[in-house]
């Protein structure tokens, strides 16, 4: 990685390289797009830094060792509203002018079915508390990038199913069966796009997905135990709420027989980028 600590203006900064970063780095280093990243601990071509999430520690963040950039990103909740304002404020009166803030999100909030970028949002659901950095990010003309399940790399949706273990856990998965997903190198390229057309993109929110979803019955078909799957059979068969939402039939029936409509509606942020997701979980 050649993330660079330099005293001229930067395209991008990364602030939390993660799993998402990687993805941003590779593409950026594939166009000759220059960069910087933070992590909280140092590593080769990278630059150590940590942004309190303590109200109390808050009061002014330490930007000092942080390269100037037209955007920076980042790619890490902010539970506290005092201390993403800090750092905004922190930034911005160190170099002057305005940045392009972009902050990455889950959709976990979107409650409506289906919901596209302009809600319900039910905050009920943010139970990490990170809506309070977003909240400070859109009336600062910043942008939040909703993101559904990230998958790529050592994020594989088969390695996902042995996670279901239970009954309980399978059932929920049968009378919810979508699985809303997008690759990390789509998610660089919505991050890239949202950097050189920042315009449409101040104080909105947006939802990217990969335009539509995978069937969780699908999944247990093709990556799950002989257990998972006869306890599948049994629900179907014999479970009085999951006939009633699934119809008659064996599992195999009903994945043929479809049905799985997306509940995330991410089309108004490809169309509006002009881009299209290009990359899609096949399952085997």
């Amino acid at each position: 990685m050649n993330s660079q600590k330099i005293s001229t203006e930067i395209p991008i900064l990364i602030l939390g390289l993660g799993w998402t970063g990687h993805f941003l780095v590779e593409l950026l280093s594939q166009l000759h797009i220059g960069y910087a990243a933070t992590t909280r601990h140092q590593t080769s071509g990278t630059i150590q830094w940590e942004l309190p999430q303590d109200n109390n520690k808050c009061t002014q963040v330490d930007v000092s060792n942080l390269p100037r950039a037209q955007t920076v990103l980042i790619t890490f909740p902010v539970l506290s509203q005092v201390c993403m304002t800090a750092l905004i404020n922190s930034y911005e009166s160190k170099y002057g002018g305005k940045t392009q803030w972009v902050l990455l999100s889950s959709t976990r909030p979107f409650s409506g079915n289906p919901s596209d970028r302009h809600g319900p949002i039910d905050s009920s659901k943010d139970t990490s508390g990170r809506m309070n950095g977003e909240y400070v990010i859109l009336k600062r003309g910043g942008t939040v990038l909703h993101l559904s399940g990230l998958w790529g790399a050592q994020r594989q949706p088969r390695n996902w199913v042995p996670r279901f273990a239970t009954e309980q856990a399978i059932r929920g998965k049968l009378l919810a069966r979508q699985l809303h997903l997008i690759h990390g190198k789509d998610v660089a390229r919505a991050i890239l796009s949202i950097h050189q057309q920042f315009d449409k993109a101040i104080g909105e929110r947006w939802i990217a997905t990969d335009g539509g979803c995978s069937d969780w019955i699908q999944l247990f078909l093709a990556w799950g135990s002989e257990e998972q799957i006869k306890t599948a059979r049994d629900l179907v068969n014999n479970d009085s709420v999951c006939r009633q939402t699934l119809g008659d039939g064996s599992l195999e029936d009903i994945v043929a027989r479809g049905g799985v409509m997306s509940r995330l509606d991410s089309r108004d942020f490809w169309n509006t980028f002009q881009l299209h997701p290009n990359e899609f979980l096949q399952v085997l």
